[in-house]
């Protein structure tokens, strides 16, 4: 996983930008645009069961997403006026899969996971001409996660074990926009924790944009995250890859 120093440099080298500001509003008037998007988000890395067991290892490929799909909730809005910006974005999903559990201890486990993410920030155009847009940005996002582990018997007996957890981080990243022709472009973003509660904490997205008109554009791209959120015997270490499609509304 990468650290925040390396994530830093990333950020200076890489331009990305918003997969959800996928025009630029040249007034002074306010300009909104919704995203509804679904992420086929993969997940691998530990995440803690009951000590003195060690922490089940977790490999959910994004191509097997979908048989353990409980529930997904994912949007993003975004209001610009000229230069300004601010956006929010909310992020939910429900998994249920087995993991190993390393160890003697359990055999196993039947994994139950809800994750909630809520940001909100604030953005401003750094510059701008009728090929690219670079923003910096700026904000909070929210986590809230609830675990559930059904371990299977083995030196100790069976048994269900539940945490949960809520912590905030303050991001900060560029993003931008480079354009192909008049419909199409490619967009993204970078962003990495800068304070906050996890340990480290990143965020890309790169993406190509058809726009099939002013009020509407299509997204497909890949998005990979990572979080590590440790609190006494709770652990949360995941990386979270997959592509992402998305339909943008826009309101001028």
């Amino acid at each position: 996983m990468l650290n925040r120093f390396t994530c830093y440099r990333v950020i200076g080298l890489v331009l990305l930008s918003s997969p959800i500001d996928a025009y630029a509003n040249g007034n002074n008037e306010w300009a909104l645009s919704i995203t509804p998007y679904f992420w086929v988000t993969g997940q691998n890395g530990e995440v803690a069961t009951l000590p003195p067991s060690e922490p089940a290892d977790l490999d959910v490929s994004f191509s097997d997403v979908i048989d353990n799909l409980d529930m997904a909730l994912m949007g993003y809005a975004e209001a610009r006026k000229g230069r300004l910006g601010i956006f929010a974005e909310v992020f939910y999903i429900g998994i249920t899969v087995d993991v190993d559990t390393p160890g003697p201890f359990f055999s196993g486990a039947d994994y139950e996971q809800d994750l909630w993410a809520l940001s909100l920030g604030g953005s401003y155009r750094l510059t701008q001409n009728n090929q690219y847009q670079v923003d910096a940005l700026v904000g909070l996002r929210h986590w809230h996660l609830e675990n559930t582990f059904d371990l299977e018997p083995s030196l100790l007996p069976a048994q269900e074990v539940s945490y949960q957890e809520s912590w905030t981080d303050l991001f900060a990243g560029l993003k931008g926009q480079a354009k192909i022709n008049e419909q199409w472009y490619l967009t993204g973003w970078v962003a990495s924790a800068v304070a906050g509660d996890s340990t480290s904490h990143w965020d890309i997205f790169g993406a190509i944009v058809y726009e099939y008109s002013n009020a509407m554009s299509f997204i497909a791209g890949y998005r990979h995250q990572e979080v590590n959120y440790n609190n006494g015997d709770f652990l949360y270490d995941i990386e979270m890859s997959g592509p992402a499609l998305g339909l943008t509304f826009k309101f001028l």
